[in-house]
């Protein structure tokens, strides 16, 4: 453990482990009268000195094996946890400003001001948006924390004196409502509060931090676009990651978070059923690829479930059906959008073959003039925590957050975080904080609904709290 001289506003626990096993017997009363004057020693200076100085001294790195404990990590969290004022200040500025996916130039300048303002190294504009910053504070573990951006294109209905009613053009050059029905903008309000604790906490943890706020996470494409635009040639490649989420389904306060999977993997699935060209003078003699989608699309899922069993955990959902053009008379192709949910890497694969000659075979069968065309992208990977993470942090947070800290349940919401460190293989993991007024009624709006709206003071705090204790766990 690296050395570190960290401040206190209590004296911990001292705990000594010191080896005596190549001490001949002869020499015990010796070294027991050894240990009695270094006890005598440090009562004396600890007159002169803060007892965290004595423990944490390097030179004894050989003799004593020191551990974070509970008590130790929620005194350091109390006395180094900054205002919550401006973070809520903060939160409710982004709240009333969003942006939508990979259109966060704002957000972006913003965080960025702020984190230079905590004295972290920031660089800018990584996969577009994307900020880092840095704080270097000796040797350790590099430890990489995450937030999001970017909103979503929703209107928002909910009665807060903050609420959004911002309208953009989307990268698809549409108009359209920006609501933060998600949380990120409560993501980044945590993170922030978080790194100030832990820039206040700076004698308390040896090691570098890295804080990403990370754009375009809403369609899922932001995370790689960053490691493709160079994150780990600007810093260090981390040695642990750590994600949260504000959920709507836990209340405030609470904390939730489990070892191996917690959230499914998601692909998006691009085809272009064709109906034309065809031969003959009359064009609406060609296959019409409108009904014919819509056929094949409504028998997808009993598809899946009649290959694959009801056991297993797969949807595919259709997002998006575009076809015709004003003033053509015959469609000559119809697009569609398909989102498919999974959660084994083997059902996942099947899945897609299935999806694909479902509609290889229908098209055929009808007497489409091509075979329909298809465009796989991963949107997110299978969201799984490391043991070596989560199992600690769970620990942590049960000690810490009492019986606020709950059993994460596994959803079918996906997250392309992980894909931060797929390259390299970095272990992390992801939990997820309540955002619902303890006194709300059921039933509560989701994320992802106009009406989400969580409380924010106790959320917040808890989110900061969780965070910064999650690097300190691994740092301090």
């Amino acid at each position: 453990m690296p050395a570190a001289k960290p401040t206190s506003p209590t004296a911990p626990v001292v705990r000594y482990h010191v080896s005596t096993a190549n001490l001949a017997r002869s020499n015990v009363r010796s070294f027991l009268k050894g240990l009695l004057g270094l006890t005598i020693c440090v009562v004396g200076l600890s007159q002169f000195l803060p007892a965290e100085q004595l423990i944490f001294n390097g030179a004894w790195d050989d003799k004593i094996h020191l551990k974070p404990e509970p008590e130790l990590l929620k005194a350091v969290i109390e006395k180094h946890r900054p205002e919550v004022g401006p973070y809520v200040e903060f939160y409710r500025h982004v709240h009333q400003n969003p942006e939508i996916s990979s259109k966060e130039a704002k957000t972006a300048e913003l965080v960025a001001s702020h984190l230079g303002k905590l004295g972290y190294k920031v660089s800018s504009g990584i996969g577009g948006h994307g900020v880092v910053g840095v704080m270097k504070n000796g040797p350790g573990k590099v430890v990489l924390m995450r937030a999001e951006l970017d909103a979503l294109p929703i209107l928002e209905q909910t009665n807060v004196s903050y609420r959004s009613e911002h309208r953009m053009i989307d990268r698809y050059g549409n108009e359209r409502p920006v609501m933060h029905a998600c949380g990120h903008d409560m993501n980044m309000a945590a993170l922030l509060m978080a790194s100030s604790l832990l820039k206040n906490a700076f004698h308390w943890w040896k090691g570098t931090l890295l804080v990403v706020f990370q754009p375009d996470e809403e369609e899922t494409g932001g995370a790689q676009a960053m490691v493709d635009d160079g994150l780990y040639d600007i810093v260090p490649v981390p040695d642990l990651m750590l994600g949260q989420h504000v959920v709507a389904d836990s209340k405030a306060g609470t904390i939730a978070i489990r070892s191996g999977p917690v959230l499914v993997a998601a692909d998006s699935l691009q085809v272009r059923v064709f109906g034309g060209p065809c031969g003959g003078s009359n064009p609406q003699r060609c296959v019409d690829p409108i009904p014919l989608s819509m056929q094949i699309v409504l028998g997808l899922q009993d598809a899946i479930t009649q290959e694959l069993g009801q056991h297993e955990d797969a949807t595919v959902a259709c997002w998006g059906f575009h076809a015709g053009e004003p003033g053509n008379d015959y469609v000559a192709y119809a697009d569609i959008l398909l989102d498919i949910k999974t959660v084994k890497p083997n059902i996942r694969l099947r899945v897609l073959d299935i999806v694909k000659q479902r509609f290889l075979d229908e098209c055929r069968s009808a007497g489409a003039p091509h075979d329909p065309e298809f465009n796989h992208t991963v949107r997110a990977p299978l969201t799984t925590n490391s043991d070596s993470i989560a199992g600690p942090l769970a620990e942590v947070f049960a000690g810490f957050f009492g019986q606020s800290f709950v059993d994460m349940p596994f959803t079918s919401a996906c997250e392309d975080f992980p894909i931060l460190g797929a390259a390299h293989n970095i272990p992390y993991a992801y939990w997820n904080f309540g955002g619902t007024h303890p006194d709300a009624e059921e039933p509560v709006p989701s994320n992802h609904s106009p009406l989400f709206a969580p409380e924010v003071n106790l959320t917040l705090r808890t989110g900061s709290d969780a965070m910064a204790l999650a690097a300190l766990t691994f740092l301090a």
